[in-house]
């Protein structure tokens, strides 16, 4: 039993002070001694409480014998991953300059090669070939210095020096546009123009040669970005070279000075190679000595000693010296290629080495932490998988047990309640590990679940026992309705008064509101009837529902609106929609009073929506009844709820959809959604019936006379519309009664059919009619006796009817006309409001 500890708030007699030790508690009364009390302010409680906050538990020891190491040794490894990361950093910082430095490189070529187009163009004067070519070079030259931008705004922090030099390169990019407008203009002298070029070339050189210089390269990576910025100087000194010669082509011959400038441009382009080569590995240096050989560069070489031997054309010049140059550009670009990738292995590196440091460090202190947690898990380990294990038990074991018993299929058939046990939580464990009192409890738990499903299934297994009892009672009452219904139909059929014929057909409603009482305990017990009908039109079946109602008195106040004739519903459907309409039709019947219940029905998308309106008193909760409707009913409900629970039963294997909602002027209106699935269509639920099936006798035409004496309504042959039907029950108890030739329902379940005033015009049936004169034999538990087909069987023959006077005749007719008149079960479809 669980111990409840004693509020500090203590009643009267807990605080009463302490009695003397030879006391004695009084005669008569109940004694209790007072516990002690210690004042919460006093010394001991100090120290109590004192104690108790700084005496940890010992997992809390433990752990602080393993977070103390820990934590010395995070900072000290926190400190060396930091040093990394900040290496990581420095390392991406020097790739992004290095990836910025080579698209300076190829903004300095374009800038090279449109230097080249402006002098051809301000030295020749504009034409298509000039003008189209500087306008190539300036295109080219704009998409370099795109891609440049875009990776110059990603850049970070900065030193000084590369700051200055990032700035001079974005200070010469400002000014282009104004530069170009004056080529374009021929504003700007031939010299002037290519003075301006060569500043802004040589800004870009000048950034390879900062980048260099950044800290976060390494000796070796240092050293070939210089080798890259020789090679920048050279393809320079090229352009130089380039456009010096171009400004002077076309006078005869070239001036010592031109040829002076030209040599001391090619002097610093061999000059540039020669430190290019010093600082350049190996395979850089093959690789330029194969770009600069070949026919092409000793066709340049040739053009490059004419040049003071005669005339020379300004696109030859200017051709060879741009073959010159891409090949040195070449080089340049695949040397920028190699060291972004080796910066990037650098960084990618360090980065790597951080990251295991941090894994490292982090799996040390993850373990330490799992020791930590593991030492003290080991005192108490047993408890709390004791209590993991009562939670399995309680939480998912038993609710996953009891979800699995409310199945009607869970329990196999002769399987014991042990099985099951068995079956569900698995063998039974032989032993439990250690021999102490813990292990003594996780027996006992273990046990106890396996008694709890044990005696669960077993109470399972009495409750269908107890269902099948149901079941075969509701199959018994079915057989002995059926003798009463047989029974009365014989009595019905002999010489009675008026009343006496009235007492019968009230008798005999009674017996088939028997017969639904036992439909609904078939239901509830899980086995509903099985019985098979054809397919029947839809205002059939809502007639034969409407027919159940448990008064007679009420029948006539049952009214049909608007039902369609064309709606045919499948034939193994027709009872458990029948006896859905019967249980709300009852229920609407019985707490409406007087009202009237109405009944109408109409398609919908969904497919067809019955709707039944009572004006009584309703229910203060619908939803609540909604809910129960569509939740799982497994367990049989008290009997006030039989019908509720009949319905929902009823409705869920065939997808209906019923809801209930309080009416605009009171009561309570029914929402029945029968789907398209059940309704029935042409080649389809259409059952075949036996040539061996007994043939319908054709009624006596004074039958329809004598059947009127009681002023009740009744039908033809002296039986009322809702009374017996020719094979012992009534023709809607049960279900519709099989179609007759014309396919419009039940052969006696309207008017007189013996005089052709058919109140009901036939209906169309989808699933193909019957034949005229037969109708399916029925067994003594209402099923439909098998027989091998034979001929056209034999018409039966009839006695005459019995000889009434003439009094006994005129008062039948004429209760056969009141009845008629007032019942609404003989409005036709075109009648029905």
């Amino acid at each position: 039993m669980m111990r409840i500890r004693p509020s500090r708030k203590a009643s009267a007699a807990e605080t009463t002070a302490d009695a003397p030790p030879d006391a004695s508690p009084p005669t008569g009364t109940l004694f209790v001694s007072p516990p002690t009390i210690v004042d919460p302010g006093s010394r001991p409680a100090l120290r109590i409480r004192f104690a108790a906050r700084i005496r940890p538990r010992v997992r809390g020891l433990i752990t602080l014998m393993v977070v103390v190491p820990s934590a010395g040794m995070v900072f000290f490894a926190g400190s060396a991953i930091l040093d990394m990361v900040e290496q990581a950093r420095a390392a991406d910082h020097a790739h992004d300059l290095v990836r910025v430095s080579a698209d300076a490189g190829e903004v300095g070529r374009r800038l090279q090669a449109e230097s080249a187009a402006a002098v051809t163009l301000l030295s020749r004067g504009p034409g298509p070939i000039t003008s189209a070519d500087y306008r190539t070079a300036i295109d080219a030259s704009e998409t370099a210095i795109r891609r440049y931008q875009d990776r110059r705004r990603g850049l970070e922090t900065v030193s000084t020096a590369e700051r200055d030099a990032l700035t001079a390169v974005d200070t010469a990019l400002r000014g282009l546009p104004g530069l170009r407008l004056q080529v374009d203009q021929r504003g700007v002298a031939t010299s002037a123009a290519a003075v301006r070029y060569w500043a802004w070339i040589g800004t870009t050189v000048d950034l390879r040669a900062r980048v260099a210089l950044d800290p976060g390269v390494s000796g070796e990576t240092a050293g070939r970005l210089r080798a890259i910025t020789a090679l920048a100087q050279a393809r320079a000194a090229l352009g130089q070279q380039q456009v010096t010669v171009l400004r002077s082509l076309g006078a005869d011959p070239l001036g010592g000075p031109v040829l002076k400038a030209s040599s001391t441009a090619r002097a610093a382009h061999d000059q540039a190679l020669e430190a290019f080569a010093v600082t350049a590995p190996s395979r850089w240096r093959e690789r330029l000595a194969r770009s600069l050989s070949g026919p092409e560069m000793i066709r340049v070489a040739q053009t490059e000693d004419a040049l003071t031997r005669g005339p020379l054309e300004p696109e030859v010049w200017r051709a060879a010296l741009a073959e010159r140059a891409d090949r040195v550009w070449s080089v340049e670009q695949e040397a920028d290629a190699d060291v972004a990738r080796e910066v990037a292995d650098v960084a990618d590196h360090r980065w790597w080495l951080a990251g295991i440091q941090g894994a490292v460090l982090i799996g040390a202190v993850l373990a330490a932490a799992a020791a930590a947690a593991w030492l003290g898990r080991l005192l108490h380990r047993r408890l709390r998988t004791l209590a993991e294990r009562v939670t399995v038990m309680t939480q998912e074991t038993l609710p996953a047990v009891e979800a699995d018993l409310r199945r009607r299929d869970a329990l196999a058939p002769h399987e014991t309640g042990r099985t099951y046990a068995l079956k569900m939580l698995g063998a039974k464990p032989e032993r439990e590990r250690g021999a102490d009192e813990i292990a003594d409890l996780a027996r006992a738990l273990t046990t106890l679940a396996y008694s709890t499903v044990e005696h669960s299934a077993s109470l399972v297994l009495a409750q269908r026992e107890y269902n099948d009892a149901l079941g075969d009672v509701a199959r018994r009452i079915r057989v002995q309705t059926s003798r009463v219904s047989s029974a009365l139909d014989r009595l019905q059929e002999s010489n009675l008064t008026v009343d006496q014929l009235g007492t019968v057909f009230e008798v005999d409603h009674g017996n088939e509101g028997t017969k639904r009482l036992a439909d609904s305990i078939a239901v509830l017990s899980g086995q509903p009837p099985n019985r098979l009908w054809p397919d029947t039109p839809l205002y059939e079946v809502v007639r034969a529902g409407a027919q159940r109602v448990t008064s007679y008195e009420r029948l006539p106040d049952i009214a049909f609106k608007g039902i369609p004739t064309s709606v045919t519903l499948a034939g193994d459907t027709v009872g458990a929609v029948t006896q859905i309409i019967g249980e709300i039709v009852d229920n609407a019947a019985r707490f409406s009073g007087r009202h009237e219940v109405e009944i109408t029905a109409a398609r919908t998308e969904a497919g067809v929506l019955v709707r039944i309106l009572d004006q009584g008193v309703g229910h203060h909760d619908p939803d609540l009844l909604n809910r129960r409707l569509k939740a799982d009913v497994d367990a049989l409900p008290s009997l006030r709820q039989t019908g509720l629970t009949v319905v929902a039963l009823q409705a869920r294997p065939l997808a209906i959809d019923v809801e209930l909602r309080p009416g605009t002027d009171g009561g309570t209106v029914v929402d029945i959604v029968l789907p398209h699935a059940i309704i029935a269509s042409v080649g389809r639920h259409r059952r075949r019936v036996d040539n061996g099936a007994r043939p319908i006798a054709p009624r006596p035409a004074s039958a329809a006379i004598t059947a009127g004496a009681n002023g009740n309504g009744n039908g033809p042959n002296g039986r009322s519309p809702f009374a017996s039907g020719p094979n012992g029950h009534s023709p809607f108890a049960d279900g519709p009664y099989p179609l007759t030739a014309n396919g419009g329902g039940p052969a006696d379940a309207l008017g007189d059919g013996a005089n052709g005033a058919d109140p009901q015009p036939p209906g169309p049936i989808f699933g193909g009619p019957l034949p005229a004169n037969l109708a399916p034999e029925l067994t003594a538990q209402g099923l439909p006796r098998r027989a091998r087909r034979t001929g056209q069987p034999t018409q039966f023959r009839r006695s005459a009817p019995p000889t009434r006077d003439i009094a006994q005749a005129s008062a039948a007719a004429a209760s056969f006309g009141r009845g008629a008149r007032d019942l609404p079960f003989t409005r036709t479809p075109k009648e029905s409001p």
